[in-house]
């Protein structure tokens, strides 16, 4: 199995050797830099599957490592570390992509916690990107508006508000075809009926979970 290849950056020596050293013990394959520049150089040389950067560096900052994700490692996780938290940077990290944001100084278990929760996020993608909608339609019998909501539902877990905002229709329209979906499939809720489709499993139609 292919270890799970993390980048570190961070200008503190002390704390980059410690964090390198707690994340080589859990099994991660980790490569380390100081500042953005060599960061961008490690990223366009390698595949990482997941970044940990300080915030603020000395040549510049996180937010020109998480520029370059969205535009080239768009798989890759990034969590931010800083020890000069404010709100604003806060918010901009996580509207930039980042995908946990971790105020220094930080318990090791903090960081699992966040690297764990990047990881399942990540494959949670993956999963997600190898569905076969229309198998899925055709093996439920769902319908357009059906199949539209679902695929809503399974990329992030979108709220019936933010359904029913991006598909211009009202809430209640929203839901009856969960009510619809929910009873093809064989489920009751949205989390499970994004956990049933991610598991490559199926059911025939009106068959529910014993």
């Amino acid at each position: 199995m292919t270890k799970c290849k993390v980048l570190l950056v961070e200008d503190e020596d002390l704390l980059r050797a410690s964090l390198s050293m707690f994340l080589k013990k859990n099994g991660f394959e980790v490569l380390e830099a100081q500042d953005e520049e060599g960061a961008l150089v490690r990223l366009k040389g390698d595949k990482f599957h997941l970044i940990i950067t300080d915030l603020f560096l000395a040549d510049g900052n996180g937010f020109g490592i998480m520029k370059y994700l969205q535009d080239y490692c768009q798989d890759a996780k990034c969590i931010v570390i800083t020890g000069h938290a404010s709100l604003d940077s806060a918010i901009k990290a996580l509207r930039k992509g980042a995908f946990d944001y971790l105020l220094k100084p930080f318990e090791f278990d903090e960081l699992k916690t966040a690297i764990d929760r990047a990881l399942q996020k990540q494959s949670e993608e993956k999963l997600v990107r190898k569905l076969d909608y229309h198998k899925i339609s055709k093996n439920y019998g769902l319908t357009k508006k059906e199949m539209e909501i679902i695929k809503i539902i399974v990329s992030d877990g979108s709220s019936n508000a933010t359904i029913s905002e991006n598909m211009s229709i009202s809430k209640n329209t929203v839901k009856v075809h969960l009510r619809n979906i929910f009873k093809k499939v064989g489920v009751e809720s949205k989390t499970s009926l994004t956990t049933l489709l991610l598991s490559g499993e199926s059911r025939q139609p009106g068959q529910t979970a014993s």
